[in-house]
């Protein structure tokens, strides 16, 4: 019997994908706990289109990401904090800091696609990266005192 997973089931597949099982299994298990529903053409009709949907909004979201780093590489983004005399911040600039910077700049940007490879506790030059989906890059933060 082919069903559509609701959840991810471990071993049959992930959350929206049509899969086939035994129909014991989907009767007795899938379908009444809730973690899959029948093959039906109108539930197959709307599985295809909110992929569809999933898709358009995952590509917008990785162009606006393109544009973003784009801006971000051409003009690097500024980050004040408080350091002492040598230099040193008294608080590392976190990715939440860096998100926070570029929003402010007109660029929003989500905490989870910067990777900061080494913590940043220094005043100067830092260069950080971005990647989510398929977009992957980097660009130069400039941290200074307030």
């Amino acid at each position: 019997m082919k069903v559509i997973l609701l959840r991810d089931v471990a071993r049959l597949g992930k959350r929206f994908s049509v899969v086939e099982v035994p129909d014991g299994f989907a009767l007795n298990k899938l379908i009444p706990q809730g973690q899959a529903q029948p093959a039906t053409p109108e539930n197959l009709k709307r599985v295809q289109a909110r992929n569809k949907e999933v898709a358009a909004h995952k590509e917008a979201d990785e162009e606006g990401l393109r544009t973003t780093l784009k801006a971000l590489t051409e003009t690097p983004l500024t980050v004040k904090v408080e350091a002492n005399a040598q230099g040193h911040l008294f608080q590392a600039v976190k990715a939440a800091d860096i998100a926070l910077a570029a929003a402010a700049a007109g660029h929003p940007i989500e905490v989870a696609a910067l990777h900061i490879d080494t913590p940043i506790k220094s005043v100067g030059a830092h260069t950080v990266g971005v990647k989510a989906g398929g977009v992957s890059g980097s660009f130069t933060i400039n941290v200074e005192t307030k």
